[in-house]
């Protein structure tokens, strides 16, 4: 029997593009690609507040912002 590889595709579609993303990353490339360096800096932070600033991050899709305008501190 086959295992599936470590960073191996999921199935599970970016929250903002639908494109199918590997295990552990919050967007797609492209898509993370085109957040402000800022948010990405951010987000790639480790810590008690990485939730609040995923949540943060999917809310602001969900409500259609432009991935250019997402800033999250």
């Amino acid at each position: 029997m086959a295992t599936t590889p470590r960073g191996a595709f999921t199935g599970r579609p970016c929250r903002s593009c639908g494109t199918r993303i590997r295990a552990r990353l919050y967007l797609c490339a492209t898509c993370w690609d085109r957040l402000p360096a800022n948010s990405r800096r951010a987000l790639s932070h480790r810590g008690p507040t990485a939730m609040r600033r995923l949540r943060a991050l999917y809310d602001r899709i969900d409500e259609g912002w432009p991935l250019e305008e997402i800033t999250i501190t």
